[in-house]
This record gives structure tokens, sequence and C-alpha cells, in this order.
């Protein structure tokens, strides 16, 4: 019989997590480093390209509500793994992408697809990790992003010459694969206590969307 979660090293659970985590930060600083190169090849204004960074954020945005839903219904590890095979076809088209409608769509899968890295890791280490290393594990996650942006500057500044702006994202759509199984692979605790029923979690969102306070917060 296979240990529980708690009791397996830090490393089978966190650093799957935390290179998802990773890649969010990549792909969401990554188009400051292709922007000349998107500019000469396709001709995007500014406006362009202010319009696929705003794809990703709204994208990332919209899921959010409907994403703690499926995080309590279905658990972290098959929704971020889940979520992350989108961010791998957001990849995947953004590098075969020949115009703005093409790109924009690519960037919003993208920012959908890495949606969950950061919940879904808080929430699996609430699951697998008594409370007293829950700051450790959070930042150590935080770290990761922090490295992810890091990334995206003067490496991928020095790789673009060799890779072009589409062979960097072929290999932002490998790894994003590769986390995916990684996610998917690592063990998972059951969360304690009862599962709410789907219609009562519905209702919650909807409670959410009255709520004038929610509103005021929106734009």
């Amino acid at each position: 019989m296979s240990p529980p979660p708690s009791s397996l090293p830090l490393r089978v659970i966190v650093l799957p997590y935390a290179l998802g985590y990773f890649i969010s930060y990549l792909l969401r600083n990554v188009n400051a480093v292709i922007a000349p190169s998107l500019v000469a090849e396709l001709g995007l204004s500014a406006a362009n390209l202010g319009l696929l960074t705003s794809a990703y954020l709204v994208g990332f945005a919209l899921v959010q509500l409907p994403l703690g839903v499926a995080l309590d219904r279905f658990g972290p590890k098959r929704v971020e793994a889940a979520l992350l095979l989108v961010a791998a076809l957001g990849c995947g088209g953004f590098a075969l992408g020949h115009g703005l409608l093409e790109l924009t769509l690519a960037r919003g899968l993208i920012g959908i697809g890495v949606s969950a890295c950061l919940m879904a890791s808080f929430k699996a280490f609430s699951q697998s990790f008594p409370a007293v290393r829950q700051a450790s594990l959070n930042a150590t996650v935080m770290v990761a992003g922090g490295l992810g942006a890091l990334t995206a500057s003067t490496p991928f500044s020095l790789a673009l010459p060799h890779t072009g702006w589409r062979g960097l994202f072929v290999g932002l759509a490998v790894l994003s694969l590769a986390a995916s199984a990684a996610v998917y692979r690592s063990p998972e605790k059951a969360s304690e206590g009862r599962a709410q029923p789907i219609g009562e979690l519905l209702r919650g969102i909807g409670f959410i969307f009255r709520s004038r306070a929610f509103w005021r917060f929106v734009p």
C-alpha cells in the first residue's frame, strides 16, 4: 500500500504545481519579449499588442468563479492537469497563428489554461499537508512564479534569435503538456468533509453575481 500523500517527499506534490505556476508567469510575460518580432512579422500596432495582453487576462478572469466550483467538485489535480492541456493548445495555436484574431483567441485559451495554477496548488497543499507547513509551501509556489517572470525576460530574449517567437511557443506547448502530466501523476489526498451538491455550488455563484459589492469590484 502506498503511503498517504502527507508522508510523501514534498517534491512529489510541490514540484508539479510549482512548475505549473512557473509556466503561468512565463506565459503572462512572454509577450513583452516577442512584441518587436510580432510587429515586424505581422505588422501589429501597439493597440493590437495591448489586445493580445488583455485577451490573456480576460480569459484568466472569466473562469475564476467556475474554477472555484471545479476545484471543490473535482479536486485540484484533475482540474489543473486538464486546464494545462488547454494552455498547451493555446500555445500551439499561437505558434501557428497568422493574424490578430487567431493570436487573440490563442492568448485567451492560454489565460484560461493557466487560471488554476495558483489556487489549485494552494488547495492541493491544504489537503495534503498540515496547516503549519502551508505558508512555506505557498511561498515556494510564489517563488516559482517569480522565476517564471525572470525567465521570460533575458533568457527568452537570448533564445528568441535562435528559435523565433513561434519556436518559443512550440516549446511552451511542450512544457505545458509535461506539467499537465506531472500534476496528473502527483498523489492527491481526498478532501475532508462532504462534497457539496453541484446545485448548491451554482447557487453560490449566483449569489455572488447578484451582489452589488461584487459588481463594484468587477471593473
